[in-house]
């Protein structure tokens, strides 16, 4: 089993890494990489409700759809330490993205959409930021795209790990239905992406991808990480550790059989550190 798939580099194109119901059952997952030989990028959301994330240079985001023309403009962005907008389209839009000023690299992850919704640029104080953890595994988690959209399935935003630091701690899981007589489930089965990218760029981070022992196809994977890598996350616990003296931002994108922020359940053998 390969998760990890490493960057396509940074040569302008669009790039198609994941294809939803192929590698993944819920998402996809694209980079598009804008430079001098490919300055504007057309496509259609077609039946799938989208995510955009940016990580450089400055663009414009078109969209036509059932709610009309909508334009935003998504400015510079100087370092992945920071938050930077998202954007979200809904299913059977025509999408536009580009270049103002040189380079820009945007991923776009997708799920099943449904009619109606709009689209949205969350940008400033819309961008819920959280603090959490402690110790050498506090984090920054920015929350983006949950209830503060009208979204069908997509969860997104992104979390930021202090040089040497760790997250997804206690590890995590979210990959069967948990107390489903709770409103909501304590644990909601949803796939998830993770997209890397690492300052100063030579830096690398470690991934561990691992199956609860009673899982009825179990698996154990480790991967180090590097600037513009992509690890998928069909099931299991997920831990990230950062490389001493770098900053790992990494984009998370959640889709599944239900949409519940936090409706997941850590790994019995490692709560004890939240005491």
């Amino acid at each position: 089993m390969n998760l990890h798939l490493k960057s396509p580099g940074e040569a302008p194109g669009f790039y198609p890494l994941v294809k939803r119901g192929e590698q993944l059952k819920y998402l996809s997952f694209s980079i598009l990489e804008l430079g001098d030989s490919l300055k504007e990028y057309s496509f259609e959301s077609g039946e799938e409700e989208l995510s955009l994330d940016f990580y450089s240079g400055p663009v414009v985001v078109e969209v036509e759809g059932e709610a009309g023309r909508w334009r935003t403009e998504i400015g510079p962005r100087p370092s992945i330490t920071r938050a930077a907008p998202m954007v979200y389209i809904p299913s059977g839009a025509k999408v536009r993205v580009k270049s103002t000023d040189g380079p820009a690299k945007v991923t776009i992850a997708g799920a099943q959409g449904k009619p109606g919704a709009r689209p949205v640029n969350i940008d400033g104080a819309g961008i819920v930021s959280k603090n959490v953890g402690k110790d050498n595994w506090a984090r920054t988690v920015f929350t983006h795209i949950a209830d503060n959209v009208d979204a069908a399935h997509l969860i997104c935003g992104e979390t930021l790990n202090q040089p040497g630091g760790w997250s997804s701690c206690p590890p995590h899981k979210h990959d069967r239905f948990d107390a489903p007589s709770e409103v909501p489930p304590s644990e909601v089965p949803m796939e998830e992406v993770y997209y890397f990218q690492v300052e100063p760029r030579q830096g690398f981070g470690f991934m561990r991808v691992y199956t609860d022992p009673a899982d009825a196809n179990p698996f154990d994977v480790s991967y180090a990480v590097e600037h513009g890598d992509t690890v998928l996350i069909p099931r299991g616990y997920h831990p990230v550790v950062a490389c001493p003296g770098y900053a790992l931002n990494y984009t998370w994108i959640l889709a599944g059989e239900g949409r519940t922020y936090g409706a997941w359940s850590d790994d019995p053998k490692h709560t004890w550190i939240k005491g």
